[in-house]
């Protein structure tokens, strides 16, 4: 018996996924969008409505808008990398933010990422972009 729930334990082990490695992935995700300019995929982490700020440009958009608003940036501002600079999580453990530096064709900037839980997923709530 004890062999058949070892078995089964370590059969379902993968499946095991926590919340820690699930905002992982997702931050780690949306840094490699950043900094490849992927707009399909930041578009795809987006919740509903997000909160945008570019240097003094700062509103809450629906999804749709801001991709336009990225689309704008990057054409502006081609992306050559991202590098992260810290990293964090809320105390409730429902949010992750990252602060990282954002490379690109007309200098650096320092990018806010804030993703919070939605049903099984993170997605991404705040974007912010600064000049370094």
């Amino acid at each position: 018996m004890n062999s058949l729930l070892l078995t089964l334990a370590l059969a379902f082990a993968p499946f095991a996924v926590t919340t820690e490695a699930i905002s992982a992935q997702s931050i780690g995700d949306i840094t490699k969008a950043l900094g490849s300019g992927d707009l399909a995929s930041l578009t795809g982490m987006m919740d509903a409505e997000v909160e945008l700020s570019i240097l003094a440009d700062e509103n809450t958009y629906a999804k749709e808008q801001a991709r336009e608003k990225l689309a704008a940036f990057f054409g502006a501002n081609t992306p050559s990398g991202f590098s992260q600079v810290h990293q964090g999580s809320s105390k409730s453990d429902n949010a992750e933010y990252c602060i990282g530096n954002l490379t690109t064709s007309n200098g650096v900037y320092r990018v806010y990422i804030y993703v919070a839980k939605k049903g099984e997923r993170m997605v991404l709530q705040e974007l912010r972009f600064d000049r370094e």
